[in-house]
Order: structure tokens, then C-alpha cells, then sequence
């Protein structure tokens, strides 16, 4: 007799390839814009990309670095794959025009990691350790530490600049 455990899995199985195969789908038809400008819009983004492709969705991605709700990139999804190769080539040729300044942008093919809401790719496990003082990895830790403080205070400096300049 056929265990019910078996056929439930392989159905979550089946659900979350499915998942990811969308996911991956989607990735594909979205584009990264960084080095946006702080008065940057949604409307901004659209309107800028109507010219070569059809916005389905923009999605600001958040800075954790800073204390601000400043948008500095964003992952737009276009209808297809070719419209967001499109848009990438034109970003990277004609930049944003705001308040009659242009404005270079980066723009770039998404990857999944770059997605907040990314799902986990099917059949992969996640392992998590507590690292002590005189583990190995520990000092290599302390240093990345270090290293993050030192670039959230020269983040913080160049935010402050942008901020002076654009607002």
C-alpha cells in the first residue's frame, strides 16, 4: 500500500518547482536600475521605459544601510524577456532626465538573489552554525564586521551629499 506522506510530498515537490520555474521566468523579464536619483517616481521609471517596453511592476529596493526612505535602485518587470535586454541597452546609452539634469543609471538583467521575496530553489536545505571566539571562521567574521561599519559611515556621508545636492 502506497504511503499518503509520499504522494504529499511529491505534490509539495511538484508546487515548489513549479514555484521556482516562475520565479526564474520572472527574473528573467526584470531589469535592476541603481544609482537612481532620490525624486525618482514609479511614473519616473515608466515613463522613462515606455519608449522600448511595457512596465508591469517597479519595486523600490530598499537601503537598510541608511536611516532614510530613500529609493536607490529598483527591479522593474517588464512584459518579456527581450523587452527588458531592450531596456537594459537603452539605459545603458541615454540616461534619466530629471528637473532637465540627466542623470546616469546603472541597469542591469535581475538576478534571484537581488529579489527580496526570491523562494528557495526545490530540494535545497539551509544549514546554520553559532560561530564562538577561536573558531577558525570567527576572526574572518569580526573582520567583515569591521569592514560594515566602516562602509555604512562612508554610505552615510555620500547620502547626505545626494541629499544636499538633489532636494
Amino acid at each position: 500500500m502506497a504511503n499518503p506522506n509520499e504522494h504529499a510530498e511529491g505534490m509539495m515537490g511538484e508546487h515548489a518547482e513549479k514555484e521556482y520555474a516562475d520565479f526564474e521566468a520572472r527574473v528573467k523579464r526584470t531589469i535592476y536600475i541603481d544609482h537612481l536619483s532620490p525624486v525618482v517616481t514609479r511614473q519616473v521609471i515608466r515613463a522613462a521605459l515606455s519608449q522600448c517596453a511595457h512596465v508591469v511592476s517597479v519595486e523600490f529596493v530598499e537601503n537598510y544601510t541608511i536611516p532614510y526612505d530613500i529609493p536607490a535602485a529598483a527591479l522593474v518587470e517588464l512584459d518579456d524577456e527581450s523587452q527588458a535586454r531592450s531596456a537594459v541597452d537603452l539605459m545603458r546609452d541615454f540616461p534619466f532626465i530629471i528637473g532637465g539634469m540627466p542623470r546616469p543609471v546603472r541597469a542591469s538583467l535581475a538576478r534571484p538573489e537581488m529579489f527580496p521575496d526570491r523562494p528557495s530553489p526545490p530540494g535545497s536545505k539551509m544549514e546554520f552554525l553559532w560561530l564562538k571566539q577561536g573558531d577558525p571562521e570567527y576572526d574572518g567574521m569580526s573582520k567583515l564586521k569591521s569592514l560594515a561599519k566602516r562602509q555604512e559611515a562612508e554610505n552615510m556621508a555620500l547620502i547626505k551629499n545626494i541629499l544636499e545636492e538633489e532636494l
